[in-house]
């Protein structure tokens, strides 16, 4: 791990644990091999192909959805459920959340609520848009009973990779245990990535779970 990357990680790691219990999320324990998939800015027409990847492979991702997107294919919303992965709020149409007002946030919020729905875990988690928070988006979200879900290792496949550079990114060696690697759907070269992805981890010992399944021990 380089100088900054290592940074990085304990600055996530304070800020983790300098809030309630389970409240902010980055990483998950240490102590298993256990790591979470999780894919942002979804439901689109690449979704059944990323849905299909993981069920291939019998492995639980963690989906942050946009409110948005949710509206105009709201089966997939049934979909993502009914093939055993979590389900998160990503707002409503990915507008940062220390952009808006007070008001605007709560509109994004209700609004997403309203297409995600009740949820098996209990709170709804939310991955504020570009990680984007501030107090004041933390106090908002923790009123409204929501884990903030964060990431450690991101696989940086918005930037158009090939393929191939983003198994590299999140190889084994790349990755520790308890670790939340972030993607994105709507990327073909990302679904390309996915089975050498899941193999690699498979193949060194690693447990693919969801976040939820991640901070729960």
């Amino acid at each position: 791990m380089g100088l900054l990357a290592g940074a990085v990680r304990r600055a996530q790691d304070l800020a983790q644990r300098a809030v309630p219990a389970g409240r902010l999320i980055y990483r998950g324990p240490s102590d298993a091999r256990r790591v979470a998939l999780t894919f942002d800015d979804g439901p689109d027409d690449l979704t059944p192909a990323y849905l299909d990847v993981l069920d291939h492979y019998g492995v639980p991702g963690t989906f942050f959805v946009m409110g948005d997107l949710c509206e105009v294919r709201p089966d997939a919303v049934g979909e993502y459920r009914r093939r055993g992965h979590q389900l998160g709020g990503h707002g409503y149409d990915h507008a940062s959340f220390p952009s808006l007002s007070w008001r605007e946030l709560e509109e994004q919020l209700a609004r997403s609520e309203a297409r995600i729905g009740p949820v098996p875990e209990g709170r709804l988690w939310i991955r504020p848009p570009y990680g984007q928070w501030d107090a004041r988006t933390l106090v908002k979200l923790w009123a409204r009973g929501h884990v903030v879900a964060m990431w450690s290792l991101d696989s940086r496949d918005y930037g158009h990779p090939a393929a191939e550079q983003i198994v590299a990114r999140c190889a084994p060696g790349e990755v520790e245990p308890g670790e939340v690697l972030l993607f994105h759907e709507g990327h073909q070269h990302t679904i390309d990535a996915l089975p050498a992805i899941i193999e690699g981890l498979h193949g060194a010992g690693y447990e693919l779970v969801t976040m939820a399944d991640l901070v729960a021990r």
